[in-house]
């Protein structure tokens, strides 16, 4: 079938909240609300850079719209000095299909560059989780939390033009053979996340999980060129293993 010249199609479990009133789902906490009945919701303590991170995290969301559309999510966003990322200063989970919780240190060096670029990876990020968490989910077995990981993070650079860090920690030959290893062992079930992506065993690299995710979703996307992260938020992971014939 012909490709069309543009290809623009952006992720939780229950469907059942979509058309859930706004003020049940930003409760009576102060919100500011965003599109599609998104909102955001600062925690205690989190005093300065609101109107950049507001500003980030409206212009994330109606981007993220454009390219997927996804409504009623509340996005809170908190101060963490142990949840984020240490090159970053940033990090964050989808903790349901209508959560997104970003945590920001304060107190990290990196934060104010994070600000005008991270945290809009990061935001786009969990937002592809939660809309693939309303559909197929995150996943429970290796190779169903790293195809969750690569098309968040392919999202993540249609939002944004950027990749990750996480995404690129390996390269070459490296990424090959764990590549080939993460596929291999793609059925076990994710008892230990830490150790294939969050460097929790000395004998996987860190972010493992991260940049094998995004390989293989690359590498379907470079032999599907119409397809975007963004219209394959309900595709099984079994779609993207090497030689599949869908």
């Amino acid at each position: 079938m012909k490709c069309l010249a543009v290809c623009l199609s952006f992720a939780l479990l229950s469907l059942g909240h979509a058309g859930q009133d706004e003020s049940e789902l930003c409760g009576d906490v102060p919100s500011i609300m965003l599109d599609a009945g998104n909102c955001l919701v600062f925690g205690n303590g989190l005093n300065s850079d609101r109107h950049l991170i507001e500003q980030t995290v409206r212009q994330t969301v109606s981007a993220a719209n454009n390219l997927m559309p996804i409504d009623n999510v509340l996005i809170r966003v908190n101060i963490s000095l142990s949840r984020t990322i240490p090159e970053i200063g940033i990090g964050g989970y989808a903790s349901s299909s209508h959560e997104i919780v970003i945590f920001i240190n304060p107190y990290s060096p990196a934060v104010p560059a994070s600000l005008e670029t991270e945290l809009a990876l990061a935001l786009a990020h969990e937002l592809h989780h939660a809309k693939r968490r309303r559909s197929v989910g995150y996943g429970s077995t290796l190779l169903e939390a790293a195809v969750s990981e690569g098309l968040a993070d392919h999202f993540s650079k249609e939002v944004t033009g950027e990749v990750p860090i996480w995404s690129e920690a390996l390269i070459g030959d490296d990424l090959t053979k764990w590549t080939s290893r993460l596929v291999e062992a793609g059925a076990e079930r994710l008892h230990n996340h830490g150790r294939w992506f969050f460097g929790t065993d000395p004998a996987i690299p860190r972010w493992t999980g991260y940049a094998v995710g995004f390989e293989l979703v690359q590498r379907y996307l470079s032999a599907n060129p119409c397809q975007r992260a963004s219209g394959l938020a309900d595709e099984p992971a079994e779609t993207f293993l090497p030689h599949s014939d869908k």
